[in-house]
């Protein structure tokens, strides 16, 4: 539960910094959709996110208890498939990745259809996080991203990269997949009465992950708020 505090307060921070940092200073568009973004996700994790706490402890939810909706499991199946979707048009829409933006939407169509189906003849939906979507999701995700350093490195851009706020996004993104993906693949034994060692060690890493992403993105924005120049 402490976890969870940390995780949410450093998304909150990201969001608040990064707020900060369109309303003062020009940037694309795409950096408003990013954080609208993590604003609805700060807000699904304050709700649905403590649904599990809420069952447990308030009286108002205790009708939950022992149904398939007293765990968030199926909240973060539902959520990884929109993040997936969201992190795929956002890197596509960058001007570095123009020339594949195509491809990315129809990853993108493929990659829903596929996880929404994959979800339904798995059965897993309400049990356990579902490892192939975020498997494929993430090597659609890393592929993008190494796409996007590859355009940096043969343009000027990569004299001032620490400027770039994509730049920051993009590291952020790909240590955090980098580091979940391979745990999900075990994501079987996330049960404490199966293994409850690696249910310990999901969530450390998992946590980590999020704390990392976070406060990447908070540094991006710290950074690129004193670098670029304002509306002023």
């Amino acid at each position: 539960m402490y976890t969870l505090v940390i995780i949410n307060l450093v998304e909150i921070v990201a969001a608040i910094a990064g707020t900060i940092y369109i309303t003062r200073y020009r940037e694309e568009k795409q950096s408003r959709y990013l954080i609208i973004f993590l604003w609805l996700t700060i807000l699904m994790e304050l709700t649905l996110g403590w649904l599990p706490a809420g069952v447990y402890f308030l009286e108002l939810f205790s009708s939950l208890k022992d149904t398939m909706f007293e765990d968030n499991i199926w909240v973060y199946n539902s959520y990884d498939i929109i993040s997936f979707v969201f992190y795929f048009l956002f890197f596509s829409s960058l001007k570095e990745l123009q020339k594949v933006r195509v491809i990315s939407v129809l990853l993108s169509v493929s990659f829903v259809i596929f996880a929404v189906l994959n979800l339904y003849f798995s059965g897993n939906f309400f049990t356990e996080p579902s490892s192939l979507n975020f498997l494929i999701g993430s090597i659609f995700i890393l592929l993008h991203i190494i796409y996007f350093f590859f355009q940096i490195l043969q343009s000027e851009q990569i004299l001032d990269f620490y400027k770039i706020i994509f730049f920051y996004v993009a590291i952020g993104t790909l240590v955090f997949h980098l580091s979940v993906s391979p745990i999900l693949i075990y994501s079987k034994y996330f049960s404490n009465a199966k293994s409850p060692e690696f249910v310990q060690i999901y969530k450390i890493i998992l946590s980590a992950a999020n704390i990392f992403l976070y406060t990447c993105y908070t540094i991006g924005f710290m950074v690129c708020l004193k670098k670029n120049k304002s509306y002023s």
